[in-house]
């Protein structure tokens, strides 16, 4: 199986379905800027539909190997900087709006775990 990921980009949901010729079949809704890690298939196809007033209307369609997110110590996907920014924007905005113990411990700790990833954190 392949470690996958696809990050919705739009602002709105989308269905991503992943079929292989097995028989193998995924389909989850992605909310807007979310991140979904899933496994396939080698060979699989992944369909991405977006929402129109009748029927889900097609918008990507690509091979599941080209969404790996199999990474060696030493590799960075590009997907991981964009996603630990919008997390990171996520809960400062939250602890903005509500400054409690409990958010600033979650802010602190995502800070600290991700200082070695993400460059102008250091």
């Amino acid at each position: 199986m392949l470690d996958c990921g696809y990050r919705n980009e739009r602002a709105h949901l989308v269905i991503l379905c992943c079929i292989a010729a097995d028989g193998f079949r995924l389909e989850r809704v992605i909310f807007p800027f979310e991140l979904l890690t899933f496994l396939a298939p080698p060979g699989a196809t992944v369909l991405i539909y977006g929402p129109t007033a009748d029927d889900p209307e097609l918008l990507e369609q690509f091979d599941a190997d080209t969404l790996l997110l199999g990474l060696q110590a030493s590799d960075q996907h590009p997907l991981l900087p964009a996603s630990m920014e919008a997390m990171l924007r996520d809960l400062r905005q939250r602890y903005a709006c509500e400054p409690s113990p409990e958010n600033r411990q979650r802010l602190t700790q995502l800070e600290q775990s991700l200082i070695h990833y993400l460059p102008g954190m250091a």
